[in-house]
C-alpha cells in the first residue's frame, strides 16, 4: 500500500501548464519537459532570461515557481525573480501568484513577470530547471531546463541527440524507459530525482542499448523527474508520474 504523497510540489522544474497555463520564451511556445538552450553573454554580470506565461482558462490560476540547480559552473548563481524582485540565489521556490483569467505575465507589460537572473565567474554550461506549479493543483505542473553556456568556443563543448520517453506513465510497478543518446561522454546515465531534487535512483545505461526497466513500486505516489545523464549533465528531464 503505497504513503499518501503529502508534499505538494515542494520542488520542480520551467516548462508549460499542460492545462492551465502556456509559456513562451522569445516568442516562442515552451513545451513541458523542453531544455532552452541560451549564450550567455558576459562574465561577472547578471542576465535576465524571461519565460511570458499565460493563462488559458476561464479562471484565475495561482502558481507557485519552484528553482532546482541541477549543474553549475564553480562560482555561478541563479536567482528566481518576479517582477523587479530577485530571491537570493538559496530561494528555491516563489510566493503564490495569481495569473488572472485570460491574462500574461509577459516581461514586456507586466510588473510581475517571470525571469531567471543567471551570473557565472568562469566559461562553462549550467544547468538551472524551473516548474510552475498550480497551487490547487499539484497535476497540473510544467517544467524547463535552461542550459545556460558561456564562451562555448572555449569549453570543450559535446553535442548530443537524445531521445528519451517511459511508460507506462502514471505506473505503479516497473517502468520501461526507451533512450537514443549521441556523442562521445564517458558516462551515461537514468537518474531520477522526487520534488525536492534529492536523488532517489541511479543506473548507468549502455548507449549501444535502447530501453532499460526499473522499480518503482516503493515510491510514495507523487510526482519525479527522470533524466538521462552525459559525464553528469542532464540530457533531457520529463517527469514521472508514480499512483
Amino acid at each position: 500500500m503505497k504513503k499518501i504523497f503529502t508534499l505538494i510540489l515542494m520542488f520542480a522544474t520551467v516548462f508549460t501548464f499542460a492545462q492551465s497555463l502556456t509559456v513562451t520564451y522569445e516568442g516562442n511556445a515552451v513545451n513541458n519537459g523542453d531544455t532552452l538552450e541560451v549564450v550567455v553573454s558576459q562574465l561577472n554580470t547578471t542576465v535576465d532570461y524571461y519565460l511570458d506565461l499565460t493563462n488559458v482558462t476561464d479562471n484565475d490560476v495561482t502558481m507557485i515557481v519552484y528553482k532546482n540547480d541541477l549543474d553549475m559552473v564553480e562560482g555561478a548563481s541563479s536567482s528566481l525573480c518576479i517582477g523587479g524582485t530577485c530571491f537570493p540565489p538559496t530561494t528555491t521556490e516563489s510566493n503564490p501568484i495569481t495569473i488572472a483569467a485570460h491574462s500574461t505575465l509577459a516581461h514586456a507589460t507586466s510588473q510581475n513577470a517571470f525571469h531567471l537572473g543567471y551570473k557565472t565567474p568562469a566559461a562553462g554550461t549550467s544547468y538551472v530547471m524551473f516548474t510552475f506549479a498550480n497551487y490547487d493543483n499539484s497535476d497540473d505542473c510544467t517544467s524547463v531546463v535552461f542550459k545556460l553556456v558561456y564562451d562555448p568556443t572555449s569549453v570543450d563543448v559535446v553535442s548530443y541527440a537524445t531521445k528519451m520517453r517511459a511508460y507506462p506513465n502514471p505506473a505503479s510497478d516497473n517502468v520501461t524507459v526507451e533512450y537514443a543518446v549521441s556523442g562521445n561522454a564517458n558516462k551515461v546515465q537514468l537518474v531520477v530525482k522526487n520534488l525536492l531534487g534529492a536523488t532517489l535512483y541511479t543506473r548507468n545505461l549502455d548507449v549501444n542499448a535502447n530501453k532499460v526497466k526499473m522499480d518503482v513500486s516503493e515510491y510514495p505516489a507523487g510526482i519525479y523527474f527522470y533524466s538521462i545523464e552525459a559525464d553528469g549533465r542532464p540530457l533531457v528531464t520529463k517527469k514521472l508520474l508514480v499512483k
